[in-house]
């Protein structure tokens, strides 16, 4: 990319005229730096070949007096052009891609760490993100408006930097020190695979916790649920118990899914964000997040269920909110039906909010609907956030736990324990909470107004 005096100079106008337009910022970039030796080599690894991608790297490079990846470099005697490479290689003039083969970068890095045992390079997989858009399946706009799961091609790439450019962010992670991987593998070839190996799959599981896996579309899950075996099941026993036809009662099982199903959309959310950056700004001080590290951490390869303390309405919001901030994706959240209200309703319901009744009792088919649904929910790695509380606490204090959530992933998991399971526990605390005037009115005796 850099490495003649022509490459320089296109990839510097590029550079310029890619901020012309794009703004982006770095996720996390504290907790990286605090894990970076400066006396030690550093390189950039990029999953796929772009030239926007590496110019977005080297402006937060600049931004944050890292190392910059389009200069030279040395390890011992091996001397770099530039301190970056693709872990997938750069297509040939016909455009075809090399597969099998490792990055030359990192072949000639592993052998210059192999030679010499008192030298190291720290490599720091970086991901840049167009967008938080997760991928929906079967869509024929799939890669379209956000990051894909395949290489983008320049058309693109193009639309995706115009639709998302000024929404670009840049997630550092903690570098691979090739001296831990030589010593650990014993033999080059070795650990060239090894390196490759824990690149690709850091890729794949930051990718998922930022951006979500894919997404079916609505009526595509829907009708997947009612296609279940078990929910097959309990439409047949709907039928014979009722005393209707099974086209019936399976009617019956879509309509439950169509009531329960959230419609996340990335556009809802980035609209969401807009109006809540402002709102938290307008009504309150400031908010302080701590040990959000921690979350960033194992989000990569579990199934992560938050479980916040419940005071009042804002706190969904201001959790979805922090978690998409800080480059997570923001979760499936567990709503009371009563929530499912004109525009209220729907706009929720895209935000990642899917509806539950207050009772099962007494309907089992909606029983086998809501279950089957939450498992497609665990069983493909989305984020869930249910409160254990049930409703909010009018006193501040926490409620006794009402198990039904519980058992319902429990059971989950031990139909299909493919994902580990992380509970979240959230606490959200507030100096005044919106409703306190309602609270204080129902605690001296005044009747619960519902929402509306």
């Amino acid at each position: 990319m850099t490495r003649s005096p022509f490459r320089r100079l296109v990839f510097g106008t590029v550079r310029r005229l890619l901020y012309l337009w794009v703004r982006s910022e770095t996720i996390n970039q504290s907790s990286f730096t605090l894990n970076l030796d400066r006396s030690r080599p550093v390189f950039y690894a990029l999953q796929n070949p772009s030239m926007s991608d590496l110019a977005v790297l080297d402006t937060e490079c600049r931004k944050a007096g890292l190392p910059r990846p389009v200069l030279s470099v040395a390890v011992g005697n091996l001397t770099e052009p530039a301190a970056f490479f693709y872990l997938t290689p750069e297509p040939d003039w016909l455009g075809r891609h090399d597969k099998r083969g490792a990055p030359p970068t990192l072949e000639r890095l592993v052998g210059a760490v192999t030679q010499n045992a008192t030298e190291d390079a720290q490599i720091i997989p970086v991901s840049v993100f167009w967008g938080q858009s997760p991928d929906k399946e079967d869509s024929p706009w799939k890669l379209l408006f956000a990051d894909s799961w395949k290489v983008t091609g320049r058309l693109r790439r193009f639309v995706t930097i115009l639709i998302l450019g000024r929404k670009t962010r840049v997630q550092f992670s903690a570098p691979v020190h090739l001296r831990e991987l030589v010593d650990q593998n014993k033999g080059y070839e070795r650990t060239v695979r090894m390196a490759q190996r824990l690149l690709r799959v850091h890729f794949r599981n930051l990718k998922t916790s930022v951006i979500g896996p894919d997404l079916s579309h609505r009526r595509h899950l829907v009708k997947g649920l009612v296609a279940d075996p078990l929910v097959r099941q309990a439409i047949l026993d709907e039928a014979a118990r009722e005393k209707i036809t099974e086209a019936k009662a399976r009617e019956k099982a879509l309509h439950y899914g169509n009531e329960i199903a959230s419609d996340y959309t990335y556009t809802a959310i980035r609209f969401l964000e807009v109006v809540l950056s402002w709102f938290w700004n307008k009504i309150y001080d400031g908010i302080k997040v701590s040990h959000l590290e921690g979350v960033q951490n194992v989000a990569q390869g579990n199934e992560i269920i938050y479980v916040p303390c419940h005071r009042s309405h804002i706190d969904y919001l201001l959790l979805s909110y922090l978690l998409f901030r800080n480059g997570l994706t923001p979760p499936h959240i567990a709503a009371g039906i009563n929530l499912n209200m004109p525009v209220i309703g729907g706009l929720l319901r895209r935000g990642g909010a899917f509806f539950m009744r207050r009772t099962f009792k007494g309907n089992p088919l909606y029983t086998a609907v809501f279950n089957e649904y939450l498992h497609t929910l665990f069983t493909k790695g989305f984020p869930v956030e249910y409160f254990v509380e049930g409703g909010r606490s009018r006193t501040g204090r926490m409620l006794q736990p009402k198990t039904g959530m519980l058992a319902i992933t429990l059971r989950s998991f031990l139909r299909n324990s493919r994902m580990p399971i992380v509970f979240v526990p959230v606490y959200i605390g507030y100096e005044r909470v919106l409703e306190g005037r309602t609270y204080l009115g129902e605690l001296r005796g005044a009747a619960k107004k519902k929402e509306s």
